[in-house]
This record gives structure tokens, sequence and C-alpha cells, in this order.
């Protein structure tokens, strides 16, 4: 069963920024995600509580808590970890 997803103000933020394929994309990624919270790679320090996920050249950037995936941000691979 998959966990409760939460999303951070900034995620939705960079959602409304993108045209309506990758929007799409981007919800049919995160329920992959929910499904299976592992699926990501884990960060580095200062990250290192957070995994990311590829979309193309952007990455989903979230946090597994005890009760749901914290979907944090998500931006353009050259800017997403800065």
């Amino acid at each position: 069963m998959p966990l409760p997803a939460a999303y951070s103000d900034r995620l939705l933020q960079d959602v409304k920024k993108l045209d309506r394929r990758r929007r799409e994309l981007v919800f049919k990624k995160i329920e992959k995600i929910l499904l299976n919270p592992e699926l990501g790679k884990p960060l580095h320090a200062p990250l290192h509580d957070y995994k990311s996920e590829r979309l193309e050249n952007l990455r989903i950037i979230y946090k597994i808590s005890e009760e749901s995936v914290v979907f944090a941000w998500l931006d353009a691979r050259g800017r997403v970890y800065k």
C-alpha cells in the first residue's frame, strides 16, 4: 500500500512553472515513488535525508518520513542541489 504524499509549497510552485506535458510526467513519477519510496538515489550531506529521482533533465527531491513521502522541490539537474 502506498504511503500518503505531502507537498512543499516550493514543489507546488515549481510544478506550476512547467508545461502541461511535463506536469503530467511529474505526477506520474510521484505515483511511482509513492508505490516504491526507495526508488530514488540517496543524496550526500548536507542533503543526506533526501532522495532524488530523475525525470528527463529534472530532479524530484523528496524525503521519506514515518507517515508519508514529503516532496520538497523540483528543478533542473544543474541547479537542484544548490
